[in-house]
């Protein structure tokens, strides 16, 4: 099988490492959340691009085929003009190269790329893939400054699914706990403000505790919700998709209603399993939803 030669050596792994993506949220002084930033980058070493998220669902609802790819990629914050990419191995035998946007900078000098695509049945990019679809192999290129740094998996390029199973996710070493925006939604009627949030779990042991942390008035008073496993990985309701994943990671969801007045809302997500307690709060930022 045909591997990518990565043209930085990466001489470090994430194995042993026991830090969290983002940092936790250690108090509330009545103005908002103080943060602790002694966690940061997932980038070790010489690396200077690195997985942290990519996920696949294909799913057949009535006569619907959802179909969904995303990729999230950590990066060296090097100045100036760069491009990150996915190389990924198409269904005939190809490879095609995909460009991811930046999404946000993170609080310890590097930088959040992703690409989130929706070619499901009746979207625009359906008629793109019709004929060729995506094989379950990929890497990454990051070019900056005339130089090209691959995270190729240590050689092995990256699988997230499996030859029985369509959907997948993975989630670099180490990351535990993390939001779903691209499915999370605050939507409001004349009746209801309510706020659905899913977040991605790895599985560290049976028994679990996740809860949301949220605030409507900038974090002067706080709330608590715990989430539920979600029945389903994949969406569009009487799918075959399954959860865990093939590769052990958990969906979990909750919804909570908000005042009628709330026009926004902020919250992070935190993660207890063996006594240890994991949080996502969007890299020291807290997540932000504006009702739709």
């Amino acid at each position: 099988m045909k591997k990518i030669l990565a043209t930085a050596l990466i001489l470090f792994s994430l194995a042993s490492c026991k830090k969290e993506i983002t940092s936790q949220i250690v108090k509330n002084d009545g103005n908002g959340f103080d943060i602790n930033e002694t966690t940061g980058q997932r980038l070790v070493g010489s690396e200077k691009v690195k997985l942290l998220k990519a996920r696949t669902v294909a799913a057949y609802y009535a006569t619907s085929y959802i179909r969904e790819k995303a990729f999230y990629v950590e990066v060296d914050s090097i100045p100036f003009s760069k491009s990150v990419i996915v190389h990924h191995k198409m269904s005939d035998g190809t490879w095609a190269n995909f460009p991811l946007k930046k999404i946000r900078a993170t609080n310890t000098k590097s930088e959040i790329w992703g690409w989130e695509l929706n070619y499901g049945v009746g979207t625009p990019d359906a008629a793109r893939f019709a004929n060729v679809g995506f094989s379950d192999e990929f890497a990454l290129k990051y070019t900056v400054n005339g130089q090209v740094y691959w995270d190729n998996n240590n050689g092995k390029n990256y699988s997230i699914s499996n030859p029985l199973i369509t959907d997948g996710m993975f989630m670099q070493d180490g990351l535990n706990v993390s939001a779903d925006t691209y499915h999370s939604t605050f939507t409001a009627s004349t009746t209801n403000n309510n706020l659905r949030v899913f977040a991605d779990i790895r599985n560290i042991s049976f028994n679990k505790e996740v809860s949301l942390v949220y605030s409507t008035n900038n974090w002067r008073t706080v709330k608590y919700a715990n989430f539920t496993y979600a029945n389903t990985y994949g969406f569009g309701g009487a799918n075959y998709s399954i959860n865990p994943t093939s590769k052990d990671f958990e969906k979990w969801s909750v919804m909570v209603t908000l005042p009628l007045d709330a026009i926004g809302v902020k919250y992070a997500i935190r993660y207890k399993a063996n006594g240890v307690e994991y949080w996502d709060n969007n890299y020291g930022k807290n997540y932000s939803q504006k009702r739709l």
